[in-house]
């Protein structure tokens, strides 16, 4: 194994920090544990790519990751990340919202919320000691294994050119903590057969890759798993936020084609403070009518896609239909 330092994404999660029943707090020595949830925050990528110069900008945009450098939120909100963990259907793969409809995880979600390339190629996350071998080295010179990932962000961040190492540590870094983070400290070393490809990149379907790895860590209860960042900025964009107070924070967020460039962190601590229910439970604002149709009624999508034909017809206007909305 190149390196010797083989990473298993499925053994390295960490259990929450464990409370004292009689205090309800933490008990000595988990603190560091907690902190490991934000290991999933972009908040490193945004403070970097503000650094980054045209051409690098330009680097990204040549792989279809140009919406990734305008990154406006700074943070995660852990708490509705895990509560959509555990509102999420894997039967159904959605997020199924109690009292207000059902949200899906599906390609188009993550496009809306990332604007991240959906080609027809599979993304290549798999493990390849032949192509590790090989890049290791160029990546990383003078390293006997793999740095953690805020070397690499400090390595990234301190890079002036735009070539190929550039756009691979870029990648890497894209990839382990915003697209696909377990609770490793280190890049997986999956990421190297993709890093190969980079010609490929802007043609690959990342958008399958964020959301089917969702998919498989909370049908496996691993909520602390996979793309947080789009978690979030999915379901605050699809909220009816006409009761919202932003006032001194700029208003709401702007229109957007991506939900990336236009909600920043006050934004959406606004919204989620208005939907929240209990401490760990949220749910309260009404989904926009869009959003919230609940397939159930109909026995899936599919036939939600047939009851549509027939009842379109002119004497059910579409502009009507747009507007029903059904919940349980």
């Amino acid at each position: 194994m190149a390196r010797g330092d083989h990473q298993d994404d499925d053994d390295d999660f960490m259990e929450l920090p464990q409370q004292n029943r009689a205090t309800g707090r933490t008990k000595d020595g988990d603190e560091k544990k907690k902190r490991y949830r934000n290991r999933a925050s972009q908040e490193r990528l945004t403070i970097f790519t503000e650094g980054f110069t045209d051409e690098q900008k330009g680097a990204a945009g040549e792989m279809g990751m140009q919406a990734l450098m305008d990154v406006r939120c700074k943070n995660l909100v852990n708490p509705i990340c895990d509560w959509l963990g555990e509102i999420y259907d894997p039967a159904s793969r959605e997020f199924v919202i109690p009292g207000r409809g059902r949200l899906p995880l599906d390609e188009e979600s993550v496009f809306c919320t990332l604007g991240v390339p959906r080609g027809e190629i599979k993304v290549p996350y798999e493990v390849n000691n032949k192509i590790e071998e090989a890049l290791f080295a160029r990546l990383f010179p003078g390293m006997a294994s793999m740095p953690n990932t805020t070397v690499l962000a400090t390595s990234l961040e301190g890079m002036k050119t735009h070539g190929e190492v550039f756009k691979m540590k870029l990648l890497m870094y894209l990839i382990s903590p915003v697209f696909a983070p377990t609770t490793s400290l280190r890049p997986s070393n999956k990421c190297f057969p993709i890093l190969a490809k980079l010609k490929d990149v802007k043609n690959m379907n990342w958008c399958k890759f964020i959301a089917a790895f969702l998919h498989d860590a909370f049908s496996n209860k691993k909520y602390q798993k996979g793309c947080r960042l789009h978690l979030m900025l999915m379901y605050v964009d699809r909220l009816d936020l006409s009761t919202v107070d932003f006032t001194g924070i700029g208003g709401p967020p702007p229109p957007h084609k991506f939900d990336v460039s236009a909600w920043t962190y006050d934004t959406v601590k606004a919204v989620l403070a208005a939907d929240r229910r209990t401490e760990t439970k949220y749910g309260k604002l009404q989904l926009m009518a869009k959003h919230a149709i609940d397939y159930i009624v109909f026995g899936g999508p599919q036939n939600f896609g047939k009851w549509m034909d027939v009842h379109s017809a002119p004497s059910c206007p579409a502009e009507v239909i747009k507007d029903v909305y059904f919940v349980f």
